[in-house]
């Protein structure tokens, strides 16, 4: 007979062939069903990420949370939670976001008794001169910026551990200083006061080394968010968490202005703010971070829009007052007022929080009120900055801020539209010291007050900052108010009777006012 045996073969084959194509497509039609049509215990649909289905709804949800809790790991807890509660140990697990001690919204209370530790914001701390060395380690640093309420020493004798998520992994590492920020010197540090530190610790296990140089290039972090929690002891269940901030990639050359927690309860500043806003952008910064304790309503739609306008140049941090400090917008207002002092310690939290916020997001940094605008007498701030910096690589000096002296104009004008061109009269004479403000070079320096940097990076025999006073030829403080700042009432009568013109800021003018016109903010909101 024939063999048949090559044919049974053939069919076998091709019948097998059959069933692969065929178990092919129905897996094919299952993922789209899965993927169009799969449903969450809502009856939203599921959508395919690089971490499996996640449910459309619960990401909306996740993006609008990390939105209002900027300092919260929102989006990590979204993404690991689960996993970590399920296989970490005690010892490792992470604490829920609703596990978390707030205090007065944006704070999280340390646990533990003595001093009180109320923790702000994180961040990973990659610049080149920021180095932490301990041991073997030499590299990048966490820094934590917190309200501390109790004996000053203490807080660097207390074993304080920063432990780090990344993903399904924990690193935890001991806390190696406690900068207090604020000179000892100035008085009002008793220990029933909160004071304002930078906490640091080694950023060591976040990242891996292609190298042995322990340089900034070589220090590569694996993706997702990471959040961290300040403990005394690695098996401690935390009673917080925050998101730790990572720089940017890459590095940029701007400029960026902060300005301080505004607390405007009821008056609109609304057209102050967007003009002052307007001006800056005009004069060459390329970011601004507004720090917001409490504003009219009105003044609220407007930083809306601006945030709208301006999504990659301008950010709103809100923030408020830690511990047992008032919070109810007009008592915190009255506060301000009755304990000028106490409102300036706590001032200087959100100006280092900002400075930590532009690592790598700009070269400079200026702190400034409302009331004032750093004006070049030449072209932009940028042509100030390169003019500046080309200055001192011609004297061989390494400035870490550049301060320019306060020259006031007295806006007293009745019926006046405008607060910063109505008026191209200034005094005479400047006021230096603690009257100036400065650009503080970002890589430099390690902690600044309103007006000055207090550590620095680049004297590596100590923390001390190196300061240049620039030559008013150059640019200037322009200082707009009604009157001087009240240890100055003995001498404004001096100064408001020696003034002279000074219309250098009208030339930006015609800019900022095209911009008002085109944005249509102000008169949207204004009546």
């Amino acid at each position: 007979g024939l063999d048949c045996s090559p044919h049974r073969d053939m069919i076998s084959y091709y019948t097998f062939q059959h069933i692969l194509r065929l178990y092919c497509f129905v897996l094919f039609m299952l993922c789209l069903l899965m993927y169009y049509n799969t449903k969450d215990e809502d009856g939203h649909a599921y959508q395919w990420t690089s971490r499996g289905f996640v449910s459309v709804k619960k990401r909306l949800i996740a993006h609008e949370l990390q939105d209002e809790n900027l300092n919260v790991p929102v989006l990590f807890y979204f993404s690991y939670f689960s996993k970590l509660q399920n296989r970490l140990d005690d010892c490792e697990t992470a604490p829920s976001i609703f596990d978390i001690n707030f205090s007065n919204t944006y704070w999280q209370l340390v646990n533990i008794q003595s001093p009180q530790i109320f923790i702000f914001s994180s961040f990973l701390d990659t610049r080149p001169l920021s180095r932490i060395n301990v041991n073997q380690y030499s590299g990048p640093a966490i820094r934590i910026l917190a309200m501390v309420k109790g004996d000053l020493e203490m807080i660097s004798e207390i074993p304080l551990i920063c432990k780090v998520w990344t993903g399904q992994t924990v690193s935890s590492a001991q806390v190696q200083s406690a900068d207090l920020l604020w000179y000892k010197e100035w008085g009002w540090n008793s220990p029933d006061r909160l004071q304002a530190y930078l906490l640091s610790c080694p950023a060591a296990d976040l990242g891996r080394r292609k190298t042995k140089d322990p340089g900034l290039p070589n220090f590569v972090l694996p993706a997702g968010q990471r959040a961290l929690a300040i403990v005394q002891d690695t098996c401690e269940r935390p009673s917080n968490l925050l998101l730790l901030n990572e720089p940017e990639k890459e590095r940029s050359e701007g400029l960026a202005v902060c300005l301080k927690g505004l607390s405007f309860p009821d008056k609109d500043i609304s057209r102050d703010l967007a003009e002052w806003i307007e001006i800056q952008f005009a004069l060459g910064v390329s970011r601004i971070v507004l720090y917001i304790l409490d504003v009219h309503w009105r003044t609220r739609l407007v930083i809306k829009e601006y945030s709208r306008l301006y999504q990659q140049k301008l950010q709103v941090i809100p923030i408020s007052l830690p511990g047992n400090l008032p919070n109810t917008p007009k008592l915190r207002q009255h506060f301000f007022k009755m304990k000028v002092n106490q409102k300036r310690q706590n001032e200087v939290l959100a100006y280092n929080d900002c400075l930590m916020r532009n690592i790598n997001k700009a070269k400079y940094v200026a702190l400034l009120d409302l009331d004032e605008v750093i004006v070049p007498t030449e072209g932009s701030l940028t042509d100030l900055i390169l003019n500046l910096e080309q200055i001192s690589y011609e004297k061989q000096e390494v400035y870490d801020s550049y301060c320019f002296q306060n020259f006031y104009f007295f806006t007293k004008q009745e019926g006046s539209v405008s607060t910063y061109f109505s008026n191209a009269n200034r005094t005479r004479s400047g006021t230096s010291g603690e009257f100036m403000k400065c650009l503080h070079a970002v890589e430099q320096v390690r902690t600044v007050h309103n007006h000055l940097p207090i550590h620095c990076f680049s004297d590596e025999e100590s923390d001390n900052c190196s300061v240049e006073i620039v030559d008013p030829s150059l640019g200037k403080l322009h200082h707009y108010r009604e009157t001087c700042v009240g240890i100055l009432n003995q001498k404004c009568e001096e100064l408001q009777g020696n003034q002279i013109q000074d219309s250098l800021l009208l030339r930006f003018h015609p800019q900022v006012q095209q911009n008002l016109d085109s944005s249509k903010i102000l008169e949207k909101y204004l009546i």
